[in-house]
């Protein structure tokens, strides 16, 4: 074992060392996972509580995650490529901020699987930012177009881990181009807001940091127990979100998405016809300053509704375990779940240094046992931005977390293989561990490095420990 540890640390550093392009030409899997994507580039009417939204951002606590332009802002910063001789403070006096930004995320393992490899998966996001207050005079108008695309390949079904989760989060949903959001936001005052377009469920309901590399501790909760329906970046819904109340204080909101399946094979449909059903959220948000210091805190709570339903992982339509009679699934008119997330700041090193802090988060998920295979999501951890005075745009990270299979589907998938005399794998349980440090090179590129733990031990089938190495590399243009 000892001989294997050492020729994947030389991998990972082979890895490391590399640019961020890796795999870029190679062709990627048929099979896209569910994976979070989240952007680099902040939507500036999502509800968000910098840094808690986002609990650890390389880039000085003037900017949002990743170095991305906060368009909020009177005077915003640009990426590598600079002002561009003024254009760019141009079109922002004229109410048009344009990003670019690139992650790239390479992985080996050192165990599990049944080959030793070395991936790599990224994504491009180009984002435009319009104030139509400025534009037009329209006042309380904004709207946002953002495309994607997303290359390279999945160290997760190349090596064969077999895990629930993959290891590169960037990775999915089809290796083609996306008009990702395509929306409009109006404000009615302080209170009201109203946004209808194009966009992902994961920009508004269940908000939480992609910061970790592995794909159950990225990004919104909701998309990994619930991923054939619930999608989160970077596929994009036609939909609706009504907000009441402020991100600075409380709200509560509702949305409604188109679930069409379309969307995951082009990534520019305007085809209604093929939706299936609707995805109805609501969630409820408070943001509290608690004790003396004001220590900031993001809590979240909310569900889900899917209307064309989905069929019983254990019954036939006459209530029988389709196992032992067969027939049709029983057929069920919808689908559900809950939601919770939470993200606290709990010390300063500097009192009066908000930008050096340890946020600590708590995220669980449920889906209805009728119909999902995965039933329940459960993860914890910490991001502490600036531990060291010398370095304080670098962090450190620690999250840890467990997905839960459906005893109902577990059991059909056993009574299914002892009366056919199958050996189809049964749904695992999961628990997971990623630890990483964040190095600003500057405020335009960060490069993270990361080590990734799961086990299986817990399930009826016996599966082998899986560790990864890997590497998130971020650069914003």
């Amino acid at each position: 074992m000892s001989r294997r540890l050492l020729s994947n640390w030389a991998a990972a550093l082979l890895v490391i060392g590399a640019s961020p392009f890796v795999g870029l030409a190679q062709a990627q899997p048929s099979a896209p996972k569910d994976t979070d994507e989240s952007t680099i580039l902040p939507d500036p009417n999502a509800p968000q509580r910098l840094p808690l939204d986002r609990p650890s951002t390389p880039a000085p606590d003037t900017r949002p995650a990743a170095g991305s332009v906060d368009p909020r802002n009177v005077g915003p910063k640009f990426g590598l490529l600079g002002n561009l001789g003024g254009i760019r403070d141009r079109l922002w006096e004229n109410g048009i901020l344009l990003n670019l930004g690139y992650v790239h995320e390479a992985a080996t393992n050192a165990a599990g699987g049944d080959r030793t490899l070395a991936r790599g998966a990224a994504q491009f996001v180009a984002k435009g930012v319009f104030d139509f207050e400025k534009m037009f005079g329209l006042a309380g108008g904004s709207g946002v177009v953002t495309l994607t695309q997303r290359h390279g390949r999945d160290l997760t079904a190349d090596a064969h881990l077999g895990t629930q989760t993959s290891v590169e989060e960037i990775y999915g949903r089809s290796r083609i181009w996306r008009l990702t959001q395509f929306w409009y936001d109006q404000k009615f005052g302080p209170w009201v807001d109203l946004k209808i377009g194009r966009m992902p469920s994961s920009d508004d309901f269940a908000g939480f940091a992609c910061e970790f590399q592995l794909n159950a501790l990225c990004g919104a909760p909701t998309g990994k127990i619930a991923g054939n329906y619930i999608y989160n970046f970077p596929v994009g819904q036609w939909a609706t979100r009504l907000r009441v109340g402020t991100a600075d204080t409380a709200y509560v909101q509702v949305g409604a998405y188109q679930v069409n399946p379309d969307n995951l094979v082009d990534g520019f449909s305007f085809d209604f016809s093929k939706g299936t059903g609707a995805l109805i959220l609501s969630e409820a948000g408070w943001f509290p300053k608690l004790g003396g210091l004001g220590y900031a805190g993001s809590y979240k709570v909310g569900g889900w509704y899917e209307t064309s339903g989905g069929n019983d992982v254990y019954l036939n339509d006459r209530r029988l375990p389709s196992a032992l009679y067969r027939g049709q699934p029983l057929h069920h008119d919808g689908r559900n779940g809950l939601y919770f997330v939470g993200v606290q700041e709990v010390y300063r090193p500097d009192p009066a240094n908000t930008a050096r802090n340890v946020s600590a988060f708590v995220r669980a998920v449920a889906s209805d046992r009728d119909t999902s295979i995965y039933s329940a999501q459960v993860t914890s951890g910490f991001v502490y931005k600036g531990w060291c005075p010398e370095r304080p745009n670098d962090w450190i990270g620690l999250g840890v977390g467990q997905t839960t299979p459906n005893p109902r589907a577990i059991e059909a998938v056993e009574l299914r293989n002892l009366i056919s005399r199958t050996n189809r794998r049964l749904p695992a349980q999961e628990r997971f561990v990623e630890a990483f440090y964040s190095i600003a090179v500057n405020d335009n590129i960060v490069v993270r490095p990361n080590i990734q733990y799961i086990t299986r031990r817990a399930t009826p089938e016996r599966k082998p420990d899986v560790v990864v190495f890997g590497l998130t590399s971020l650069i914003t243009f």
